[in-house]
């Protein structure tokens, strides 16, 4: 057995987030996830009111992911949960046993994580000493399956340093990502590239997109803590 060494996330740390409260006529807050959820329990916050982040916009109560699970029957697991214990044991127990179907069901389980709509995985490859894409999954051109990425790509550039990519905001190195997937359904409304290290190096880029907001910053950590785990199955 090989053991190998993941980085716990190549995300940094944020404060949490403080929450804003309104029933229409008058806002209350900061207040912490938590101390919020357990309002809402308790029943002293209705389901009209309004809640916003202190730089955000009003929206519905249910926007805030830990009250809208706490109202979704506890007999109705999310699909990307169902997708991802379904993965997991499927290698478990030897029905995925090609690397290609593999790194394919990786990254649509992956990609079912984030909420996004197609997604990439290009992994190293020592034949050629380069990052060649292994998946593509989502209603998006194929071409790009089995072409290794120019090395003077931007978006492999932040790879190698171990720092993901997100937008919107976009910049250069954003736009580079969103025309990889310029031919998706609907367009590139947020794109985001995760690096998985392996031993210290960067071995994976996992790519996402949708032609919706931006990701959530904690669904691209699960996301990317579920390649680590199924590669690390994989390994061991």
């Amino acid at each position: 057995m090989q053991l190998h060494i993941f980085h716990q996330t190549v995300f940094r740390p944020q404060p949490p987030p403080l929450w804003y409260v309104s029933d229409g006529e008058r806002s209350v807050g900061p207040v912490l996830t938590g101390r919020l959820v357990d309002h809402v329990q308790a029943g002293q916050v209705p389901d009209w009111c309004r809640v916003r982040l202190t730089r955000g916009r009003w929206r519905k109560l249910d926007f805030v992911r830990e009250i809208s699970a706490i109202k979704r029957p506890m007999n109705r697991p999310s699909k990307a949960a169902a997708k991802e214990a379904f993965l997991e044991l499927s290698y478990q127990t030897g029905c995925i046993r090609d690397e290609d179907e593999f790194l394919h069901e990786t990254t649509e389980a992956a990609r079912a994580m984030v909420g996004g709509q197609c997604a990439m995985l290009h992994c190293f490859q020592r034949s050629v000493r380069a990052m060649v894409t292994r998946s593509v999954v989502g209603r998006i051109p194929t071409e790009r399956l089995g072409q290794p990425l120019p090395d003077d790509d931007p978006v492999l550039q932040v790879a190698r340093l171990n720092r993901p990519v997100f937008g919107p905001p976009y910049g250069p190195t954003e736009d580079a990502l969103a025309r990889r997937f310029a031919y998706a359904e609907g367009g590139v409304g947020a794109a985001a590239m995760i690096p998985i290290s392996i031993d210290g190096t960067v071995s994976m880029m996992l790519e996402v997109s949708r032609p919706g907001h931006a990701f959530r910053r904690g669904d691209l950590q699960r996301a990317e803590q579920l390649v680590q785990r199924m590669v690390r199955m994989r390994s061991n």
